[in-house]
């Protein structure tokens, strides 16, 4: 008997010590006032994310303006290069003219110089004061010409080396303006990327308003754990609770690589699909409604299995919602949430059905807390074979196989 009692109590130190050796995992509760919290969060990120897409619109604005206003100064650069051209053919047929009438002149004035030609001019003189006044104008005139040529060579140089100037500006502005539409092209680039994570943003704001409103409606407070407190999981999943989302139908595509790209869907259509009500593929509770960034109407939700493994499926393309979707309802494989349809980027009416064992949106699941994060999750795990897409939770017949009942 003693010794029984001795084996118990040394099993119950050692268990007790067992238990402060092992490693403490601390699971955080999602709180009312989390989900706030990350809303607000978004929120700073979207206006941050604004102003940068407005200081990048301010900087394009300018280099545009900077480009019109090199395209301006090189056409005037332009026009002036060709009034000089002009100009320098101008002066040299001036030039050769002068030349021409200078040595007529100079030709005149050495002649005079000769016996018979003085005779000449001096019989046409009254006086010899009139002969030296003649002999004086000649020597202006010649002087004047030999200045006037000076004066348009001269200016032929200037406007040759200002035409160098110029040439060499232009390359100069030519290559600024080329730089200028490198760098439009690149903040055009920024941009796209900044209103590219702005709907991103956008979406998150929108998918935790409705959250929040859901969860604030279900009685929660800020201080309330999701879950424990408040809005506590009613429907839970077994493992023959998982179906087809339409009655009749057809695989028109698969989950898998296509296009360079995974498709993370299996796609199911029928020959009258805008009159096909689609059905939840298990029992859950709406966590998110939108349209997607291509303008698919799109349903999330999220489902917890018996085992306490979470899926979320996502329905798009839809036409319409059902009555009365909202995020937060808990629905059944029953309850119809919307029609089939071609919004968004669709070649054709079918639903696009993707299922994944996370939970989309959820800010404490590292792997699909975002977009993002969810679409490199599952190009992660069907890369590594851990997950292959809803077939592993539902039977779907080959593709283009009729099947007539949801399983």
């Amino acid at each position: 008997m003693k010794k029984k009692k001795y084996f118990l109590s040394v099993l119950s130190i050692l268990l007790v010590v067992s238990l402060m050796l092992m490693p403490f995992t601390s699971v955080k509760a999602e709180t009312l006032q989390d989900y706030k919290n990350e809303l607000a969060k978004y929120k700073k990120e979207q206006q941050e994310n604004n102003d940068k897409i407005n200081e990048t619109d301010d900087k394009i604005e300018s280099s545009n303006q900077e480009i019109e206003s090199i395209k301006q100064e090189l056409q005037d650069m332009t026009e002036e290069i060709e009034q000089m051209r002009q100009d320098i053919i101008t002066y040299n047929n001036e030039i050769k003219e002068k030349e021409i009438e200078s040595k007529e002149i100079i030709a005149y004035y050495q002649m005079a110089q000769g016996e018979n030609l003085y005779l000449e001019y001096a019989f046409g003189a009254e006086t010899i004061t009139d002969l030296i006044y003649r002999m004086s104008v000649v020597e202006q005139l010649v002087e004047y010409n030999e200045n006037t040529i000076k004066e348009l060579n001269d200016m032929i140089k200037a406007n040759e080396q200002r035409e160098v100037e110029l040439n060499q500006k232009e390359e100069e502005m030519t290559q600024r303006q080329e730089e200028l539409t490198k760098q439009v092209t690149a903040l055009t680039g920024v941009k796209a990327s900044l209103n590219e994570n702005s709907v991103s943003v956008e979406k998150q704001i929108k998918i935790y308003e409705e959250q929040i409103k859901s969860y604030e409606e279900q009685g929660c407070k800020d201080n309330d754990v999701i879950g424990r407190d408040c809005a506590t999981d009613g429907l839970l999943v077994n493992a023959a609770g998982w179906h087809r989302p339409i009655d009749t139908g057809y695989v028109t595509s698969e989950f898998g690589y296509r296009w360079g790209s995974l498709h993370r869907a299996v796609d199911v259509s029928n020959k009258n699909p805008y009159n096909t009500k689609i059905y939840p593929v298990a029992s859950g509770r709406i966590t998110a409604k939108y349209y997607d960034d291509y303008g698919a109407l799109t349903l999330v939700i999220e489902h917890k299995t018996t085992s306490g493994q979470y899926y979320s499926s996502l329905y798009t393309h839809m036409s319409k919602y059902a009555p009365n979707i909202y995020v937060g309802k808990e629905v059944t494989p029953n309850d119809y949430i919307g029609y089939m349809g071609a919004t968004g980027y669709a070649y054709g009416p079918h639903l696009h059905l993707e299922i994944a064992p996370c939970r989309l949106y959820n800010q404490y699941d590292k792997n699909c807390s975002t977009w993002s994060k969810y679409v490199s999750y599952v190009t992660r795990i069907y890369n590594n074979g851990t997950f292959t897409g809803p077939r592993e939770l539902i039977y779907f017949p080959k593709q283009n196989v009729l099947f007539t009942s949801r399983g």
